[in-house]
């Protein structure tokens, strides 16, 4: 396995004809190493500024959402449950 990164330049590819998937995690605060867990997971296919498709899952993380994540991110108890 190669541990350099590449630079743009050595892509060879230009940028607008990479396709790109965008992850986005949402969370119940803080590290996972003091107990945070995942309550959202959500992605974005993108190609030369194209929207080529989307997913969008929201997870029951097994303990309580914190009051101040849940006006954070919009996601609360009852919208994991299930």
């Amino acid at each position: 396995m190669n541990s350099t990164q590449l630079s743009f330049d050595d892509i060879g590819t230009p940028l607008n004809e990479v396709t790109w998937c965008v992850v986005d995690l949402e969370t119940t605060g803080g590290s996972p190493l003091k107990g945070a867990r995942i309550t959202e997971f959500g992605a974005v296919k993108v190609r030369g500024g194209e929207v080529l498709g989307e997913f969008q899952s929201l997870v029951d993380p097994g303990i309580p959402i914190p009051g101040f994540i849940s006006v954070l991110t919009g996601i609360t108890e009852q919208m994991v449950q299930g």
